[in-house]
């Protein structure tokens, strides 16, 4: 397979999931990292996957489906507890001997050997995700992704939006989560909250808050009305993963086509295929026939809205 332009910073993890009705499933191999960039595998990429892992993850499950020669190696794989609640919040916690979470992510020499085009920066601590940003930029990448991680978050309050307005401005595509959101504007309705996001950041070029079941809205630059799109999944059976999946297909969307609308449609298909089964096994046997028929089925049904 020919190289990629894509690459993904973030982590690969093993997860033991509670679920809200009290079913469990565990040692589950996953990874913000490796959701992403299966999120991008499914339109036909192999993207470089940039996180550290240990000799215990079982790289045979993920089918050759992405480059995993950038992986810098661990005495032991990130692990933790994913804990979901009644009302879709999830929260996961880092298990005893991984709780140094920067002790399991990338640093900055881990991307001397990647000379990707476009590159997704999955949830990460905030310094990082800051870092890697510039650093990126400097080696020339053309469109960089972030999606947040919600608990290192705060109220965003009026003395940190310089501080934001900087971060927002260094990249192209920003793809937080609803929960993210409540986070940041505690108490505001998603397109009020969408509003805010784009006065902080007006030339960003995509904003879209990732709404679970709910599907997504996304806005463009410049742009007088946001769009609304619904989820196409079918029967979900674990969350887990679908917002880091989206946002790999989203960037891989938004490289391909130059809108923010067809980013957010080739998210949501990405996510489509990851809430489908626990783990990652709907995602690597993913179909690209099924994948753009989903895409020509979901484009029919965004709806925009005045921003």
């Amino acid at each position: 397979m020919t190289h990629s332009p894509y690459c993904v910073l973030g982590n690969m993890s093993i997860d033991d999931l509670v679920f809200n009705d009290g079913s469990t499933n565990w040692a589950v191999p996953g990874g913000n990292a490796v959701y992403a960039g299966l999120g991008m595998a499914l339109w036909g990429e192999r993207p470089v996957i940039v996180a550290p892992v240990g000799p215990e993850y079982p790289v045979e499950k993920l089918g050759d489906r992405l480059d995993l020669s950038r992986c810098r190696p661990l005495d032991r794989t990130l692990r933790d507890w994913g804990l979901y609640e009644e009302d879709g919040t999830r929260n996961f916690v880092f298990r005893s001997k991984t709780r140094n979470w920067r002790e399991f992510s990338p640093v900055i020499s881990d991307l001397d050997s990647v000379d990707a085009s476009h590159a997704h920066i999955a949830p990460l601590p905030s310094e990082l995700q800051t870092a890697f940003a510039k650093a990126l930029r400097d080696r020339g990448v053309k469109l960089i992704s972030v999606d947040l991680d919600d608990r290192q978050l705060v109220a965003l309050e009026a003395r940190d939006r310089p501080q934001w307005r900087e971060f927002l401005d260094s990249i192209d595509l920003f793809l937080p989560s609803r929960q993210d959101v409540e986070t940041l504007f505690p108490g505001v309705a998603m397109p009020d909250a969408l509003r805010r996001l784009r006065e902080l950041a007006p030339d960003l070029s995509v904003i879209a808050i990732k709404l679970s079941a709910d599907g997504v809205i996304v806005h463009a630059s410049g742009a007088a009305d946001y769009f609304k799109i619904p989820s196409i999944a079918g029967t979900v059976v674990d969350a887990t993963g679908a917002g880091d999946t989206f946002s790999g297909g989203a960037i891989l969307g938004y490289a391909r086509t130059g809108s923010a609308l067809e980013a957010a449609l080739f998210g949501s298909v990405s996510a489509s295929f990851a809430v489908a089964a626990t783990g990652l096994s709907a995602l690597v046997a993913a179909d690209a026939e099924v994948a753009a028929s989903r895409l020509r089925c979901l484009g029919a049904r965004a709806d925009s809205h005045v921003l």
